[in-house]
């Protein structure tokens, strides 16, 4: 998703969601990549956020850019884990932070796609 960038955003609104390479959270309003070291979060859980993200698209064959053949099922465990991090996340962030978790649909895209 192609997201605007305003150089002038106050970043008042976020989201947390996997991307490659990426740090997980993300400006709402503007589509920014934050740094995770920015925000209150203790540095286990920082460690379990970037591994989290090293996972991110393990259902895709990059090589042949084709779903894995358990695909769906990846990605949804990796949602699903993603969704107790989030939910670690706001707890840290203690309400500071107005922040929705935005789950992967890649897989889902992909699988569209190869079957029509």
């Amino acid at each position: 998703m192609i997201w605007k960038q305003n150089r002038n955003c106050n970043h008042t609104s976020y989201k947390f969601e996997a991307d490659f390479m990426s740090d997980p959270i993300w400006c709402n309003d503007c589509g920014v990549n934050l740094e995770i070291d920015n925000f209150p979060i203790s540095d286990k859980l920082q460690e379990e956020l970037l591994e989290w993200i090293s996972e991110y698209g393990n259902w895709i064959e990059l090589e042949t850019d084709l779903l894995k053949e358990n695909g769906v099922k990846l990605e949804e465990w990796h949602n699903e884990k993603g969704l107790r991090l989030f939910q670690e996340v706001k707890k840290q962030l203690r309400g500071k932070y107005p922040i929705v978790f935005v789950p992967s649909s890649s897989a889902q895209q992909y699988n569209e796609l190869e079957n029509g």
